[in-house]
């Protein structure tokens, strides 16, 4: 179900720049990778900024990378905008 709508809005989400709010472990794993849960704020290119909730599997390099106030893209569904998935961790998205 979760890997259907990360197809679903990879395919028809929408880009956008978002920064990292929040971003704390959740005490699970997966493959050895922990499980993090990961707040951000999303700034699309026309409307109103919004804040998001996901939860990501990141290896602790990622997460080292991602540090609250740190800049990523990501991808959100334009009909539920609380569904939200990474695309890249950038430290240089101005």
């Amino acid at each position: 179900m979760r890997d259907e709508r990360k197809k679903k809005i990879l395919k028809e989400g929408v880009e956008a720049k978002a920064t990292v709010l929040n971003i704390k472990p959740t005490g699970e794993y997966l493959n050895n990778l922990p499980e993090f849960q990961v707040k951000v704020q999303i700034k699309p290119k026309a409307g109103e900024d919004f804040i998001a909730e996901m939860t990501e599997i990141l290896s602790y390099s990622k997460y080292d990378s991602i540090r609250q106030g740190s800049q990523v893209l990501v991808k959100y569904d334009p009909e539920y905008y609380k569904r939200v998935i990474f695309l890249q961790m950038t430290e240089t998205l101005a």
